[in-house]
């Protein structure tokens, strides 16, 4: 009995260490990246545009939106220059200058997108609705980013003015802070949760038309 004590005692230690070694494993594993491929990849050597479209009650609380997302966008890809999906991309426009055409031409918001993007003079046109967008979940103060857009690419044809739909997805949803209660969390404060909920919606646009790589857990 003695000598079967003997032996079942450095066998739990051993199972001990092994169940933490394979915890260890797994922590390390879930820190592991994983490739993502780009949900659309046609914008390697094309002339892009970003904008940005929100109806008039996001642009009474928030009027900066389009601007502050399309830059955001824009930024964020031209900072993946060297992912396949970019390479030989331009910008030919600020956003600035796009929403400046947006106002300068209001009939443009009745008209399908499709016959806006040729006039924009690019080849690919990443057009972003915001279909809803908030930074308090209820009046109190309390504070989570919560913001849906759709997304679509749109390719034109140089030589023939023509264009149509290459990628689109509906829903997109973010939170800002990415874990944060669903009632809110205090002291953020309305600007900075606006800046991290744009800056999330951005990352999602970006994600999609370039190869990156995330943590997953596994």
């Amino acid at each position: 009995m003695k000598c079967n004590r003997a032996i079942l005692y450095p066998l739990s230690v051993i199972l001990l260490f092994v169940a933490a070694g394979c915890a260890a494993l797994g922590l390390v594993a879930s820190a592991i990246p994983v490739t993502v491929h780009a949900k659309y990849a046609g914008l390697q050597g094309q002339t892009v545009g970003v904008m940005v479209w929100a109806d008039h009650g996001i642009l009474i609380d928030w009027d900066p939106i389009r601007l502050d997302l399309a830059n955001a966008i824009q930024e964020g890809l031209l900072q993946r220059s060297k992912a396949d999906e970019m390479k030989g991309t331009t910008f030919p426009w600020k956003p600035a200058s796009i929403i400046r055409y947006q106002r300068d031409h209001p009939a443009t918001e009745s008209l399908p997108v499709t016959q806006v993007a040729p006039s924009l003079q690019v080849t690919r046109l990443i057009y972003v609705e915001v279909q809803q967008f908030r930074t308090r979940p209820t009046t109190i103060e309390l504070f989570r980013g919560d913001a849906t857009i759709s997304l679509k690419v749109i390719e034109v044809n140089p030589n023939g003015g023509t264009a149509h739909v290459a990628y689109t997805e509906d829903n997109i949803h973010v939170t800002f802070p990415h874990n944060a209660p669903q009632d809110g969390e205090p002291n953020l404060g309305d600007y900075k949760t606006y800046v991290g909920t744009v800056a999330a919606l951005s990352n999602e646009v970006v994600n999609r038309l370039t190869t990156h790589e995330e943590e997953r857990e596994h």
